[in-house]
């Protein structure tokens, strides 16, 4: 048990090394705007992941509510998708992608979900909750950016991000009602 203590210290060097940035590091106006570039480009491989993701998706879920928020939020994120492709032109930058595991891991969930339920509401249940965890990283993600954008006088890009912040609510608000018309009835054992 000590040595695993000791492994980290005497390694600690070594450890630290990989996380010193590559280019220089940025403060002020110019590091947020670095920042704000960097999340939207994990915001781009995100609303791109899911476009990806949807058709299959749909293809899974059960009830005709879920069947179309689904498939509404994926024309939805089409348009979000070009909102942040014009938000790389309003920074003159080129639109692209950081990979984000953390979409990337809800995605697998999602997946998981699906290998591990029968076709019907416990499926619709399980997508309910991984979309509704999705929605909560968007949100999250996009309220920042649209701080961030105003602090450094990015309207355009700032009234963009509004508009997806206020789609990704709307998404989460319609899954958070599908959650409460999920019926289930106990199996009787009589």
């Amino acid at each position: 048990m000590e040595n695993a203590r000791k492994n980290p210290e005497s390694s600690s060097e070594e450890n630290t090394a990989h996380l010193r940035p590559s280019k220089n590091r940025f403060d002020g106006a110019t590091g947020l705007r670095e920042l704000m570039l960097l999340e939207l480009q994990a915001l781009y491989f995100t609303e791109k992941m899911l476009v990806k993701a949807f058709p299959k998706i749909i293809k899974n879920a059960c009830t005709f509510e879920l069947i179309e928020t689904i498939s509404q939020h994926a024309d939805t994120t089409k348009k979000q998708i070009i909102r942040i492709e014009d938000s790389f032109e309003e920074l003159t930058e080129k639109p692209i992608m950081q990979r984000c595991e953390a979409i990337e891991n809800m995605l697998d969930e999602i997946e998981q979900i699906m290998d591990a339920t029968k076709f019907g509401i416990v499926r619709d249940a399980g997508i309910v909750l991984s979309l509704h965890k999705i929605e909560h990283y968007e949100i999250a993600a996009y309220s920042i950016l649209e701080t961030y954008a105003e602090n450094l006088r990015e309207e355009q890009i700032q009234q963009w991000i509004h508009l997806s912040l206020n789609e990704e609510k709307i998404a989460q608000m319609k899954l958070a009602k599908i959650a409460t018309t999920l019926r289930f009835y106990r199996e009787s054992n009589h």
